[in-house]
C-alpha cells in the first residue's frame, strides 16, 4: 500500500473530524461508540483509497519552489494560465471512474507545463530588466566617439584598441536587439500555453459525457499535443539561456 496515499487519507479533515467525534462519544457517552466511531473512522479511509482525486495527490512529488514573478505584465499571463491549469485538474478529478484515471495524467502534464511557464516567465522578466538598465542611446553616442577616435589617430596600437571596443559595443547593441526580440517570443509562447490549455479544458469538459473508448483516443491526443508543446518550450528554453548567458543579463 502507498504510505503517502494512506497518510493522506487518514489526514482528511473529514476523516479527522469523525475519529475525534468518535472519541469523545465514547469516552463521554457510551464506550460502545467508541469501537462503531472508529469502524466508521476506517471504513471512510477504506472507500477513500480509491478516490482518484487523493490517489492524483499522493502520487505527485512535492512541489518545487517557483521563482517570484515581479514583472506584471508576466505574472498575469501565468496568472491566467494557472487558473485555466487547476480548472482542468478539478474536471479530470470530477469525472469520477476510469474517466478520471484517462483525464488525470493530462492534468498532470497541465501542471508540468505551468512550472514550464514560470520558468520562462522568470527568463522574462530578467530580460526586462536588464533592457530597461541598458541605456541605448549612450551606446550609439560611444560608437560615435570611437569613430571620431578612430580618423583622428595614426597611432596601429591605438587604432587596434579602438576597434576592439567598437566591435564590442556593436556586440552589445546586437545583443540587446537580439533580446527584444526574445521578450515578444516568450510573451508569444505563453499565449501560445495559455490558448492550449484552454482548449484542453474545454476538451476535458466535453470527454466527460463520451464513451470510454472515444475518452481514450481523445485523451491520447490531447496528451501527444501537450508532450509536442512542452518539447518545444524545452528547446526554446534551452535557446534563451544561450542568449542570457551571451548578453550577460544573468
Amino acid at each position: 500500500m502507498n504510505m503517502t496515499l494512506l497518510l493522506l487519507v487518514a489526514r482528511q479533515p473529514l476523516a479527522i473530524t469523525v475519529l475525534i467525534v468518535a472519541i469523545i462519544a465514547g469516552l463521554t457517552i457510551a464506550l460502545w461508540l467508541l469501537p462503531l466511531g472508529l469502524l466508521a473512522y476506517a471504513l471512510m479511509i477504506f472507500f477513500s483509497l480509491r478516490d482518484p482525486v487523493l490517489i492524483d495527490a499522493a502520487r505527485r512529488p512535492p512541489p518545487t519552489p517557483r521563482p517570484r514573478l515581479t514583472s506584471p505584465t508576466f505574472r498575469a499571463q501565468i496568472e491566467a494560465i494557472e487558473r485555466t491549469q487547476q480548472e482542468i485538474a478539478r474536471s479530470a478529478a470530477q469525472a469520477g471512474g476510469p474517466l478520471a484515471r484517462l483525464l488525470l495524467p493530462i492534468a498532470d502534464q497541465g501542471r508540468e507545463l505551468v512550472e514550464e511557464a514560470y520558468l520562462l516567465a522568470d527568463k522574462g522578466q530578467i530580460i526586462e530588466r536588464y533592457l530597461a538598465s541598458v541605456d541605448r542611446h549612450k551606446l550609439e553616442q560611444d560608437i560615435a566617439t570611437i569613430d571620431r577616435q578612430m580618423r583622428a589617430t595614426q597611432d596601429p596600437y591605438t587604432l587596434t584598441q579602438l576597434e576592439e571596443t567598437r566591435r564590442a559595443r556593436l556586440e552589445k547593441i546586437q545583443n540587446v536587439h537580439d533580446l527584444d526580440t526574445y521578450i515578444g517570443r516568450i510573451s508569444a509562447q505563453l499565449q501560445n500555453i495559455s490558448a492550449s490549455l484552454d482548449n484542453v479544458l474545454a476538451e476535458t469538459v466535453r470527454l466527460r459525457t463520451a464513451d470510454a473508448a472515444s475518452a481514450s483516443s481523445a485523451t491520447g491526443q490531447v496528451a501527444r499535443r501537450l508532450a509536442d508543446l512542452k518539447s518545444d518550450m524545452d528547446a526554446f528554453q534551452a535557446v534563451l539561456d544561450t542568449a542570457l548567458a551571451r548578453s550577460g543579463a544573468v
